[in-house]
């Protein structure tokens, strides 16, 4: 490949992935085009996008950005998964994808919030709560306790009319 469309390859990935700041790299060997056509349609799904890169294009445009990995990361053929602000939700998708389908495609490296993670670190992710799940508990934990200040609230008012007719028969009857 000419220099020159390396140069023209390298500023394409730059201005893809400049706003980048979550995105997993994961091994990509092996795959036949319509299982990773299948992938990118599952990634897709989630309005992530995924881009299979040369390895030394996506290094160097990873640590012009400041994003340093270590050399494993770039052994083998590379797909780098982005685009939703949720790292945890793609390496969750890219999971649960190698699992119904029985591959082998071990996350080799992640950049959250614009720091690179190894691959130990990355694969970790699967195993955290998503973006939307967190939100969900945050929710969960802060409508718990006034759902139940409610009820308590209706259980009293609901009994205030019953005490109040019995006094009144008690009254009336004396």
């Amino acid at each position: 490949m000419s220099r020159h469309v390396k140069a023209l390859m390298v500023s394409d990935l730059e201005r893809r992935y400049s706003e980048v700041e979550n995105a997993i790299l994961v091994q990509c060997h092996g795959l036949t085009c319509e299982e990773t056509g299948d992938l990118r349609t599952t990634i897709r799904e989630t309005g992530a996008s995924m881009s299979i890169v040369k390895n030394t294009l996506a290094r160097r445009v990873f640590e012009a950005r400041g994003v340093a990995f270590d050399g494993a990361c770039f052994k083998g053929s590379t797909a780098i998964v982005w685009g939703n602000d949720d790292a945890v939700g793609s390496s969750k998708v890219v999971a649960d994808w190698r699992k119904k389908n029985k591959k082998d495609m071990p996350i080799k490296g992640a950049v959250l919030e614009g720091e690179a993670l190894s691959g130990v670190e990355a694969e970790k992710l699967v195993d955290m709560p998503s973006l939307i799940e967190i939100k969900t508990m945050v929710v969960s934990a802060i409508a718990g306790p006034l759902t139940a200040l409610v009820n308590i609230t209706n259980n009293v008012l609901s009994g205030v009319p019953g005490v109040l007719q019995a006094i009144k028969e008690d009254k009336e009857g004396a």
